[in-house]
């Protein structure tokens, strides 16, 4: 998401991240990987569950994406890869139309 947080950002797409992670332990995450994005900690992962996000012992089960329009979602990415997630969000955009 960080390399093509600039055109999903032009797209009027918001982008943030989110784990079970602490405000402090995210903000060095942040930091140290120059992300442009907020990142939300969800100790416990409630929020996590509440989008359908599977949790074990408090950690997510795997990276994911998900695209809402109007309160709603069109569109997730159950395997998302680091490498692949901001291109694949850009083509569902792109398909939605």
């Amino acid at each position: 998401m960080r390399d093509a947080f600039e055109e999903l950002e032009g797209k009027k797409v918001t982008v943030f991240g989110m784990s079970t992670d602490t405000p402090e332990t995210q903000k060095k995450f942040q930091e140290k990987n120059n992300l442009p994005y907020d990142l939300i900690s969800d100790p416990g992962g409630k929020l996590a569950l509440k989008l359908g996000i599977p949790v074990r012992v408090g950690k997510f089960t795997a990276r994911r994406a998900m695209l809402f329009k109007d309160g709603k979602l069109v569109w997730k990415d159950d395997d998302g890869a680091t490498a692949t997630q901001g291109t694949d969000v850009l083509k569902a955009i792109a398909e939605a139309k």
